[in-house]
C-alpha cells in the first residue's frame, strides 16, 4: 500500500506549489520522454493530464540531475488532493458520494476540483471526474522496452470509426520505455474529452488543489551540498507559506550531502 510519494522539482515552482496551494497536471503530449505517446491513436495523444511522483523513499541521483539539480523533493501522503461534495440539483445541498447502487461503476466517482469549476459554460472540452481513488486517478508506471506495443494491445477503434475503446482508462499512460525505470513513477492523471476538431482548444495542464490538512504532513529535502542561500530562500518560502510551523520541522538536508557533485558543479 503506498503511503508515501516525492516530487522532485525547482525551487520556484515549489513556492507555486504552496502559495497556490495546488498540485499542476501536465498535457501528455509535453511530458519530457517524446516516446510516451507511441503507440496510440491521434486522438488518445492529447488528451491525458498527468502529475509525476516517486515512489522510492531514498533519494535518487538521476531524479536529483534532471529535474531539480538546484531544487528541492517534496514529500507527501499519496492521497494529497481534496474531494469535493457533488451538489444536488435544485437544492442547496450536497452528497459526499455518488447516490448508485454499491455495484454501480460510479460508485466511487468523485470530484477532485469543485463540481462548478469541474464544468464550465462555453469550453470546449470537458474533463472525465476519477471513477475511483485507486485504480482511476493514481497509477504506478510499469516499464518494458516493448511499451508500444502494451498500449495497442488495450485499445481498439470502434466499428464505426467515430471512436476509441479502451481496457482501462489508464492504460495509455501505464507504460513507459525501460529506458526510464530509473524513475520508479506513479502518476495521477484526469482525462479530457473533447471532439477531434476541437483538441487543439485543450489547456496546456489543469491546477488541481491540495487538502489544507495534508499539507501539514509535508516535508521539503534541499538539494544535494544546498548552498546557505537557497536554503534560506526555502526557508523565507516555507515562511511565508505556513505562518504557524516550524521551517526546521518541515526543511531537511540531502542524506547525499557531501557523496555526490554534480559535474557542472
Amino acid at each position: 500500500m503506498i503511503e508515501k510519494i516525492y516530487h522532485y522539482t525547482d525551487i520556484t515552482t515549489l513556492g507555486l506549489i504552496l502559495m497556490n496551494k495546488t498540485i499542476r497536471f501536465k498535457r501528455f503530449d509535453l511530458m519530457d520522454d517524446r516516446t510516451e505517446t507511441d503507440g496510440l491513436p491521434e486522438m488518445l495523444k492529447k488528451n491525458y493530464f498527468l502529475s509525476c511522483w516517486v515512489l522510492d523513499m531514498n533519494e535518487k541521483i538521476p531524479q536529483w540531475a534532471m529535474y531539480s539539480p538546484k531544487g528541492v523533493r517534496i514529500e507527501m501522503p499519496v492521497k494529497w488532493y481534496k474531494k469535493f461534495p457533488i451538489p444536488i440539483a435544485g437544492t442547496d445541498q450536497y452528497l459526499e458520494k455518488m447516490p448508485v447502487e454499491e455495484s454501480h461503476p460510479a460508485k466511487n466517482l468523485f470530484y477532485p476540483r469543485p463540481f462548478f469549476d469541474w464544468y464550465q459554460n462555453g469550453q470546449k472540452y470537458y474533463f472525465v471526474p476519477p471513477m475511483d481513488e485507486e485504480n482511476g486517478f493514481v497509477v504506478q508506471v510499469e516499464y518494458d522496452e516493448n511499451f508500444a506495443t502494451l498500449k495497442k494491445e488495450h485499445w481498439r477503434e470502434n466499428e464505426d470509426g467515430n471512436g476509441i475503446s479502451l481496457s482501462h482508462q489508464a492504460a495509455p499512460i501505464k507504460f513507459k520505455d525501460s529506458y526510464w525505470s530509473f524513475q520508479d513513477e506513479v502518476r495521477f492523471y484526469l482525462y479530457a474529452g473533447c471532439k477531434h476538431e476541437e483538441r487543439h482548444n485543450l489547456p496546456e495542464h489543469i491546477d488541481i488543489p491540495i487538502d489544507e490538512n495534508v499539507l501539514k504532513e509535508i516535508k521539503i529535502r534541499v538539494y544535494p551540498n544546498c548552498s546557505q542561500e537557497d536554503f534560506q530562500k526555502v526557508k523565507d518560502i516555507v515562511g511565508d507559506n505556513f505562518a504557524t510551523f516550524d521551517a526546521n520541522e518541515i526543511m531537511e538536508r540531502s542524506l547525499l550531502d557531501g557523496k555526490y557533485f554534480p559535474k557542472n558543479s
